[in-house]
């Protein structure tokens, strides 16, 4: 694996600490609402925020254009809840994220006309894509008993874990100020582990990836993280220190979707992340298993684990064994994107334009996770806050791309000719990094890197 200098140079070639959005005065976890919204509050620029409000639906005018917003706001201590409309002045802007964005679309008219007119909804749009093309990341490891402290000794001891309180309180310090592992590598799946891939799989992903896209990242923590149904409880706390080296499938030919399930946005949206349901996935997520148990190996060697694998076990070893751990152990990074993808418009599954416009209407835009036409390879954060900026100027009339801006010819194609889209790997302020086939020594110092974060 090649060491890099961060993670912020768009390069995929190497791994590195990440740069996150943590405030270093007092630790605290910086968000879009604590920067971007807080900021225009205090400096007097902020819109004008209605508390305990639901978006209901979308209004529109003739022409598809989006006139405003029917709103239902909480009547405080029993109160009934108040209905009215919020008429927009110029654009209507949905962001309610890669699930309610395009559950708001289809309850206002636009989307798949047999899911519209499944639930009566008048068809004021058909556009098939809303709700599809769902992007995922997804999560599954394996645990071991560590011999250094990680997350484990602060379950396992009351005063070590009021030590750690009062580290942070105090001095903005200590276990409970640091971000995970905050160390990633990406990587292709290397060999042995690539010639056991089927012809089909290794076709596929050369068809629809650029060579410079990770089918894997690596993201140890210094945690039992368990089946991931409650990684609160999941420690044994049995006063071993445990770990887990994690793989997320970075580069899944899956997709899922958001429906509906009745005409109404108080009715939580159906959702289908069709995990692992197409084949390559399923051969990368096995043999990242295998994978990561090498990894292991090797942290053995040097001494840092009894060797014994606590979760699945040393028990689970088919193929069959290891793919139905995965099935019941696996989870989101929480990266969901592209349910209202942006495209060409001959794209038939396009809901958005480059402008992040609503085909097929006037005045409304969609601008969030949903509005990606694919999801790039690092985490998502930076890139969303970039789409944001992008189209803040293209609303407000500025070209705010600098000298020499250029897209490369691998991604121009995935995106169509026609759509003009600024795409980032960052994560929470980083980029994406790719390990090479040879890092079995840098992903075990990348593991180690996680585990000694959280001593104390």
């Amino acid at each position: 694996m090649k060491a890099l200098n961060g993670l912020n140079s768009g390069s995929l070639m190497g791994s590195a600490y990440a740069t996150l959005t943590i405030d270093p005065r007092n630790a605290y976890r910086s968000s879009s609402e604590s920067s971007f919204l807080q900021a225009a509050l205090q400096n007097g620029t902020s819109p004008t925020v209605y508390k305990n409000s639901f978006a209901q639906r979308i209004l529109f005018s003739s022409n598809n254009t989006a006139t405003g917003v029917l709103i239902t706001t909480a009547g405080p201590y029993g109160i009934p809840a108040v209905n009215y409309t919020l008429s927009a002045r110029k654009e209507v802007i949905v962001s309610g994220g890669v699930f309610q964005s395009p559950q708001l679309l289809m309850v206002s008219g636009i989307g798949p006309k047999a899911t519209l007119s499944q639930f009566g909804i008048p068809v004021l749009k058909d556009l098939p894509g809303v709700g599809q093309n769902m992007w995922d990341h997804t999560l599954f490891g394996t645990d071991y008993r560590v011999n250094v402290n990680t997350a484990s000794a602060a379950l396992n001891n009351a005063t070590l874990a009021a030590a750690g309180v009062k580290l942070f309180q105090q001095k903005a310090t200590g276990p409970l100020s640091i971000f995970g592992a905050s160390y990633y590598g990406f990587e292709d799946l290397p060999q042995p582990y690539r010639s056991k891939l089927s012809n089909a799989s290794l076709s596929a992903l050369a068809a629809n990836f650029p060579s410079d896209w990770p089918e894997l990242e690596w993201l140890p923590v210094s945690a039992y993280l368990g089946y991931q149904e409650d990684r609160q409880t999941a420690d044994p706390r049995d006063g071993s220190n445990y770990a887990t080296i994690n793989t997320a499938i970075v580069s899944p030919l899956s997709r899922g979707n958001v429906s509906l399930q009745s005409a109404s946005m108080l009715d939580p949206p159906l959702i289908n992340p069709n995990w692992l349901t197409d084949p390559t996935d399923i051969e990368l997520a096995i043999q990242s298993v295998h994978r990561q148990r090498e990894i292991w190996s090797y942290l053995t060697s040097q001494g840092l684990t009894n060797g014994v694998e606590a979760l699945p076990g040393a028990n689970v070893t088919s193929d069959a064994d290891i793919l139905a751990y995965i099935q019941k152990s696996i989870i989101q990074v929480y990266h969901a994107a592209a349910t209202c993808k942006m495209g060409a418009r001959n794209d038939s599954m396009a809901v958005l334009d480059s402008q992040a416009r609503v085909y097929g209407t006037q005045n409304l835009r969609v601008v969030d996770a949903s509005s990606f036409p694919f999801l790039p390879p690092g985490h998502p954060q930076s890139t969303i806050y970039a789409l944001a900026e992008k189209i803040a100027a293209d609303i407000l009339g500025n070209d705010t791309r600098g000298p020499g801006y250029k897209m490369g010819p691998d991604y121009s194609a995935m995106l169509g000719a026609q759509v003009k889209t600024v795409t980032s790997t960052n994560d929470n302020g980083a980029g994406t990094a790719r390990i090479g086939e040879n890092g079995m020594v840098s992903l075990a110092l990348l593991l180690l890197a996680a585990i000694f974060s959280y001593l104390v």
